[in-house]
């Protein structure tokens, strides 16, 4: 049976904007009227005066919450530890909802050191059906999860990998978040028509999107690093996902390689007109 926390919470923020830096604090302020809405990673904010500081950023930016620590797809419990931080990041941000990966970073008594797939099984699917209703029922507002990429399928191919996607989904009331970049990454890596994918998913369910540029090695394989102008290939498949659903917000992600504030703001402005064609500044 669905949980009810997604039909119960209305989404609060609307627009596209930036993952936000503390180190490029000043340039946001300067920017903010040219930035709709921020995203806070939320692990990188625990700690006794960050509720506070977490609650100055929201008074300035609408804000939605982003975390790479759950392990959701990991056969381990959830630390109740770890949820206790992410729920005082979530109260002090008012947040209505928060974005994790459908990964495993972590297994009883070993660390991944990265994101991996989830296990496409009945296994699999119980196992994140599980960690994503105690993570929603603890945090008290739906979850929005994330697709990776991957080096490796465990379990299936890729059509499977939507249905399973689209089980989870109906089985937790859940919503997704859409790396529109991680999508076209695994379609290069992999092979596959992206297309084809999304048209899987249940794309009523998407409530966010990411878009972010990467880079291609010597040996022919896309990285999503976060750390370039996101290319022609994004933006038409962007394009393409804005034809197949209505996220509330869309975020340019830029973690390495900042170029002038000015040109992820240009970066903003284009998401904005692909997403929100019609929306009205504030």
């Amino acid at each position: 049976m669905a949980s009810n926390h997604s039909t119960d919470s209305p989404i609060s923020v609307s627009g596209a904007g930036l993952g936000y830096r503390k180190e490029l604090s000043n340039e946001f302020s300067l920017h903010s009227a040219e930035i709709d809405v921020v995203e806070i990673l939320a692990d990188q904010w625990f700690g006794y005066d960050n509720p506070r500081r977490l609650r100055e950023v929201a008074d300035e930016f609408s804000t939605v919450l982003h975390g790479v620590g759950m392990s959701l797809a990991g056969a381990g419990r959830i630390p109740d530890d770890y949820l206790e931080e992410i729920r005082k990041v979530t109260d002090a941000c008012g947040a209505s909802y928060y974005s994790e990966h459908l990964a495993m970073t972590h297994v009883p008594g070993a660390d991944a050191g990265h994101l991996c797939p989830p296990v496409i099984s009945e296994e699999g699917l119980r196992a994140c059906i599980r960690n994503v209703d105690r993570a929603q029922t603890a945090l008290g507002v739906p979850l929005a999860l994330e697709n990776i990429t991957y080096s490796f399928s465990l379990g299936a191919d890729h059509v499977d990998a939507a249905t399973f996607f689209t089980q989870l989904v109906a089985a937790t009331g859940c919503y997704m978040l859409l790396d529109v970049a991680n999508l076209y990454i695994n379609s290069k890596n992999h092979s596959f028509d992206p297309l084809s994918y999304l048209d899987k998913l249940p794309t009523d369910r998407i409530v966010q999107v990411h878009l972010a540029g990467g880079v291609v090695t010597s040996t022919g394989q896309h990285i999503d690093s976060h750390s370039e102008t996101i290319g022609d290939e994004i933006w038409r498949l962007a394009a393409d996902t804005a034809e197949r659903c209505s996220p509330s917000a869309v975020i340019v992600e830029r973690d390495d390689n900042f170029p002038d504030f000015e040109a992820l703001i240009k970066e903003v402005a284009m998401a904005r007109d692909i997403f929100f064609p019609k929306a009205e500044r504030r």
